[in-house]
């Protein structure tokens, strides 16, 4: 046999050769797999997270450009939306309005987005 075919051997061909040990490729797919796994199930909670949040700030620009208003927003301004008795929302300037049920305090960005200032 030629030393080439000699080297790709599983096994030592005289008894003076160094033991083979093969790596446990078993114990390395087990801890790998599970990083693995962890690594892509925390992403995918992360774009949950995201969607979500993208969702409720959906939900909120809804409800705040379907409300009755008389005035052009600015930007960087703050609004209060209120619920009144007859279930119509109303965008407002004014703060702590007892007239109407509050609802939340919005602020308009540049992007024309409605942004929830409430729990800041």
């Amino acid at each position: 046999m030629t030393n080439l075919k000699k080297a790709l051997l599983p096994y030592g061909t005289t008894s003076s050769s160094p033991p083979i040990v093969l790596p446990d490729t078993a114990l390395f797919l087990s801890e790998r797999g599970s990083l693995t796994k962890n690594y892509f199930d925390n992403a995918v909670e992360l774009l949950n997270r995201e969607y979500q949040a993208i969702r409720s700030l959906a939900a909120l620009n809804e409800l705040v450009y379907n409300a009755s208003y008389n005035f052009v927003p600015r930007v960087g301004q703050t609004y209060h939306l209120y619920k009144k008795t007859d279930g119509h929302y109303l965008l407002s300037m004014i703060e702590n309005w007892t007239a109407y049920e509050f609802v939340v305090s919005v602020e308009y960005t540049a992007d024309s987005v409605w942004k929830d200032i409430t729990a800041l």
